[in-house]
C-alpha cells in the first residue's frame, strides 16, 4: 500500500508547527520526560490568553477547572487528549479558555486520573463521576482520548447529556479500520504510538468489551444526543470518527461529520500556527453554538 505524501498533503505552516514539535521531544523518551516535554511545548506555543475569569474546583473528588462565558445557555464539560496518559489543566487550559471566549458558553475542564499509575477504568470514573454530579444542561465534548470519554459517557448518560463535540476521537480497537493503516505513520500520532497508548492504559489487564471502554464497541445508539464529530484528514483514527457519525444517523439521531483536510492528529494545539488549523478550530467552536441552540423534537 502506498504510503501518503505528508509533504505535499501538510502545507508550510503545518510542516513548521511540527518541526516546532519535534524540537521539545527528550533525547530519552521516558515517560515523565515525554510529560515534562508535552507541557513545555504546550507551555511555549500558549498564546496571549483572553481576560476570562476561571475558578479551580474539586467535583465529587476530581480537579475541575470552570470558565466563565458572556451569557452561557450551557455548560461544555471538557476531556482533554493525550491518549489517557499526557495532558492536564495547563495543557488545554488556552484552548478551554478560547473555546470559551469564541462561543459565550462555560467550559468546565476534567483532570481525570492518568495511566499507568491509574489504569482502566479510574478516567472513566472520574469523568462519570463528575458528570452526574453536574445538574446543568450539559455538552460533553473532548478531543482524542478526551473524546473517547465524552462519547462513552454520552452513551451511557444519554438522557441527561444534551449534546457531545468529539474532536478526533479515538472509539474503537486497533486495527479496525483502513485509517489506521493508511495513516500509520502520520505526524504526531502513529499507529504504534495507538498501540503503546492503549497497552498503557490497560496496564496488563484484559481489554473490556463495553463501550464504556471503546465507544464502537457498543450496539445501541438510539435516542442519542446530537453530535459534532471532527476528523482530520492525516490521522490514524479518522475513519473511527466517520462511523461515529454513520450510526448515530442511521440510529435516527443527529450528526455533522466535519472532515479537515489538510491536518492531522492534534491540531488544536497547531491553531495559532495554521490557518487551516484556526478555521478548523472556528468549526468546532461553532458546531458547540450550534448544540447549545438545539432543541429536542416535540415528538
Amino acid at each position: 500500500m502506498p504510503q501518503p505524501d505528508y509533504t505535499a498533503l501538510l502545507d508550510a505552516e503545518i510542516h513548521q508547527y511540527l518541526a516546532l514539535n519535534a524540537s521539545f521531544m527528550p533525547q530519552d523518551p521516558s515517560l515523565q520526560n515525554i510529560r515534562a516535554a508535552y507541557l513545555a511545548f504546550c507551555a511555549a506555543i500558549q498564546p496571549d490568553l483572553p481576560d476570562i475569569a476561571f475558578t479551580d474546583a474539586k467535583i465529587a473528588g476530581v480537579p475541575t477547572r470552570r470558565y466563565a462565558g458572556r451569557a452561557p445557555d450551557a455548560l461544555v464539560v471538557y476531556f482533554h487528549g493525550g491518549g489517557f496518559v499526557l495532558g492536564n489543566l495547563e495543557s488545554h487550559h488556552a484552548i478551554c479558555m478560547e473555546i470559551c471566549q469564541n462561543t459565550g458558553l462555560d467550559v468546565l475542564a476534567v483532570d481525570y486520573r492518568l495511566v499507568p499509575e491509574h489504569p482502566w477504568p479510574a478516567h472513566f470514573n472520574d469523568a462519570l463521576a463528575v458528570v452526574d454530579a453536574l445538574g446543568e444542561k450539559i455538552i460533553l465534548a473532548g478531543d482524542s482520548a478526551g473524546a473517547t470519554l465524552a462519547a462513552s459517557l454520552t452513551l451511557k448518560r444519554r438522557t441527561s447529556v444534551h449534546g457531545h463535540m468529539l474532536i478526533y476521537p479515538w472509539l474503537d480497537l486497533p486495527e479496525e479500520h483502513a485509517s489506521f493503516k493508511t495513516h500509520a505513520n502520520a505526524p504526531i500520532l502513529t499507529a504504534e504510538g495507538i498501540v503503546e497508548f492503549e497497552a498503557l492504559r490497560l496496564s496488563g489487564q484484559p481489554r473490556p468489551k463495553t463501550p464504556d471502554y471503546f465507544p464502537l464497541i457498543g450496539d445501541d445508539f438510539n435516542e442519542l444526543p446530537p453530535s459534532y464529530i471532527s476528523i482530520a484528514e492525516c490521522d490514524p483514527l479518522a475513519d473511527e470518527g466517520a462511523l461515529y457519525n454513520t450510526l448515530h444517523m442511521f440510529s435516527g439521531g443527529e450528526s455533522v461529520l466535519m472532515e479537515e483536510s489538510g491536518l492531522m492528529h492534534g491540531h488544536l494545539h497547531a491553531r495559532h500556527h495554521s490557518a487551516k488549523a484556526m478555521a478548523a478550530f472556528e468549526h468546532i467552536c461553532q458546531g458547540l453554538q450550534n448544540l447549545s441552540a438545539w432543541e429536542k423534537p416535540p415528538f
